[in-house]
């Protein structure tokens, strides 16, 4: 099946891809009041993510995030009280996607097919069963939910290849070309006028950009954006061993020597980083789009409540999405 493809990629990427946080969005505050309900962490639109729900993820999460190089961070030696909140920051903010994309599935009359419905229910059955007496207690899921959740999950999955495959992957050398310079700013513009004569004189620009800079460093490399437009302009015209005039900008004035205008291993990599940026722009997109259709609000009572067991040795489990997606994958 075409979308399973990008399940894994998307288990890791949603937790970045879309701007709901759980408290602001874009510097507005999308929800958080107690209306949703006791078994009920949040509420958009219509759809509603159960304690039981959020419970399996923060379980899940716990486990996939919860270690690295093999060394356990539930342990004594490290704060984990610390490393509770952040699982269930990153827990919050991928269900939340998860259902902004149902919600866009919804709209758009997007479904799963038959297969994909009973290799839910196939997971399901699985992963039920693979859990412990204590896991099944502290989530309090049953086999029922875990298929629903897998539902919802494949399903923004779906949504997810099918927004991705509408991105344009054809980035020109150009734009995604990475400069290696010497570069100067400084914020008088007196100073500034002074440093134009000395390069007009001859003196070499590295050691100006040595001795004058105001930057922590005078040797950069750099794609277009990083800094502002009036020095892309002019910047990305410079040939090898070429210097600027100076470039009034950020409340100051810049001056580069071109060292190498197109660094080749950092410019196919900053192709990479360019497709991302439009797929980031995509979601963004959705999420101002649904966030202005949509009323959401949070039991933050609820959700502030929760917490891991002092003893979490039982709570192993983070199978939840790859036992989905080796089913999917059938």
């Amino acid at each position: 099946m075409k979308f399973i493809k990008r399940i894994t990629a998307f288990v890791f990427t949603i937790c970045l891809a879309i701007g709901f946080t759980g408290c602001a969005y874009k510097d507005t505050t999308i929800y958080f009041d107690t209306s949703s309900g006791r078994s009920t962490v949040f509420k958009i639109g219509d759809m509603k993510c159960s304690k039981r729900e959020a419970l399996v993820y923060l379980l899940n999460e716990k486990n996939i995030y919860g270690s690295v190089d093999g060394v356990n961070l539930w342990t004594e030696d490290f704060d984990t009280e610390t490393m509770t909140d952040s699982i269930k920051d990153l827990t919050l903010e991928h269900l939340t996607k998860v259902y902004v994309l149902n919600l866009y599935a919804q709209e758009h009359e997007i479904v799963l097919t038959d297969d994909e419905n009973k290799a839910c229910e196939d997971a399901a059955a699985e992963y039920y069963d693979s859990l412990s007496r204590a896991e099944k207690s502290f989530t309090g899921a049953k086999k029922k939910d875990i298929k629903n959740m897998y539902i919802r999950y494949a399903l923004a999955t779906k949504v997810y290849n099918e927004l991705m495959d509408s991105v344009d992957e054809e980035v020109s050398e150009d734009e995604a070309r990475v400069m290696e310079a010497f570069v100067l700013f400084v914020s008088d513009e007196s100073k500034a006028k002074e440093i134009q004569g000395m390069i007009d004189y001859g003196y070499t620009f590295e050691r100006l950009a040595s001795t004058y800079t105001e930057l922590d460093t005078y040797q950069v490399t750099f794609a277009r954006g990083e800094y502002p437009e009036e020095v892309d302009k002019v910047v990305f015209n410079l040939d090898t061993e070429e210097v600027s005039g100076a470039i009034a900008a950020d409340n100051g004035f810049y001056f580069f020597q071109c060292l190498d205008k197109y660094n080749e291993e950092l410019s196919e990599e900053n192709k990479e980083v360019i497709i991302e940026k439009r797929r980031q722009k995509v979601l963004d997109d959705i999420v101002s789009d649904l966030e202005e259709k949509y009323f959401s609000d949070m039991n933050t009572k609820l959700w502030d409540g929760i917490s891991f067991p002092e003893d979490a040795s039982e709570l192993t489990s983070g199978a939840f999405f790859e036992t989905l997606n080796k089913y999917l994958k059938n």
